[in-house]
């Protein structure tokens, strides 16, 4: 089992485990189902760590994170927006979207320990179950239950976020199979188990792309001159490419994802998949009016229909774009303070090393990449989960120790 750096403070939670740790544990799996499962969980979670006490020592975890000062200059910039900004209907319910990272200060309160093992084989589990439901629905024999609708049909965001999650456990399970000599076999069949569910039988690109990329990286991370690199690099090569010639579906859906975009620059006509172009284009026009602050919290849903009338994309939430949606917003000092978190979870990665290291490096590009294509942040349904999985790696980090010594390179060793 390998363990993470964590506060002096918190040493207490490696002998004896707390009740929130252990919840927080389980919930990976609870992504892979309505998100009611998930709220469930959380509000268990919350209650558990009301009533466990010891406070100051969770403010003081808190406080040593590398991600406070990040967090809180994003909380500075949208309650400035707030206070100089226009306040449209639902503006509350729109800046309370904007503080998600402060649901990751609140998991990463309970301090480091043997839960984060835990949580990530649970988080496999869920994967393995989730591939386990859709090779089910695709031989009919999945029970047409509540419980398991969005993997019997595509249904929204939701089907998008199982993709995304079974792309991410993709890339992590790769992952381990590098980075540790135990179980080598049993991890590549469940890294092909996903990984053919995910290409072939997955509703969604993200996912798909958030794989190869992870994928990718890692690759890359353990890259050396030795033989036993080029034959994992063949390997990747040679499975991509049957993946790339048999998963017609991913392909089909990439390629015009191209064509689209040709199309839209062109002046031509896109497809119903290539309206966030559309999107894109308008949002920008909303923009260029206020770029440096703004346009205030909230404000998107109320100019974009004006200015999309007839459109195909009149109806949106969002713009399916967190970087466009933070700049129509907040401007671009709000995407800077975005980027400053995401950036600062990268910097974090590389400083802490090892197999810990690269799990959040991995899923730090997954949220940055997910941004571009997604309401990543905007929508509850994906943050929520984002931010379960970045307190698997992050939470006990202590940014004085991650300056000073690089986290003892996070001593990621089992």
């Amino acid at each position: 089992m390998y363990r993470l750096p964590m506060t002096d403070r918190m040493n207490l939670f490696n002998t004896n485990e707390t009740k929130a740790q252990f919840i927080l544990s389980l919930l990976p799996i609870t992504l892979f189902f309505p998100i009611g499962i998930g709220y469930a969980g959380i509000v268990l979670f919350l209650v558990a760590l009301l009533l466990g006490g010891h406070y100051r020592d969770r403010w003081q975890t808190v406080k040593d994170s590398p991600l406070l000062l990040p967090v809180m200059a994003l909380l500075a910039v949208t309650c400035g927006a707030g206070l100089l900004l226009e306040r449209p209907e639902g503006f509350w319910k729109a800046f309370m979207h904007y503080q998600i990272y402060l649901v990751l200060l609140v998991f990463i309160s309970v301090g480091g320990g043997r839960w984060q093992q835990r949580a990530l084989n649970v988080f496999f589990a869920g994967a393995m179950l989730a591939a386990t439901l859709l090779y089910l629905n695709f031989f009919q024999l999945l029970p047409d239950w509540t419980l398991v609708q969005n993997y019997r049909m595509y249904a929204g965001n939701k089907s998008i976020l199982i993709g995304i999650l079974l792309g991410i456990a993709g890339g992590w399970m790769l992952n381990e199979i590098i980075a540790y000599r135990e179980h080598k076999w049993q991890r590549l069949a469940a890294l092909l188990y996903i990984a053919i569910a995910l290409l072939f039988l997955a509703k969604t690109r993200t996912g798909s792309l958030i794989f190869v990329f992870g994928c990718a990286l890692i690759l890359l991370r353990y890259l050396t001159f030795s033989w036993r690199s080029v034959l994992l690099v063949i390997g990747a090569v040679v499975v991509f490419g049957i993946a790339w010639q048999t998963a017609t579906g991913f392909r089909e859906r990439l390629v015009g994802t191209a064509t689209d975009i040709k199309a839209f620059v062109d002046g031509g006509k896109v497809s119903a998949d290539g309206v966030r172009l559309e999107m894109y284009q308008i949002t920008m026009g909303i923009i260029k009016e206020r770029p440096l602050g703004g346009n205030g919290i909230g404000t998107w849903a109320i100019k974009y229909p004006e200015r999309a009338q007839g459109l195909p994309s009149e109806s949106m939430a969002t713009p399916h774009n967190d970087y466009l949606l933070y700049a129509a917003e907040i401007g671009i000092i709000g995407v800077c303070a975005l980027l400053w978190i995401w950036f600062t979870q990268l910097m974090v990665a590389v400083r802490i090393g090892g197999a810990t290291g690269m799990r959040l490096f991995t899923i730090g590009v997954a949220i940055m990449f997910g941004g571009l294509v997604n309401a990543i942040l905007r929508d509850a349904l994906f943050g929520i989960a984002f931010m379960v999985l970045l307190a698997i790696p992050l939470a006990g980090i202590n940014r004085h120790a991650y300056k000073n010594n690089s986290n003892q390179h996070g001593n990621a060793r089992r």
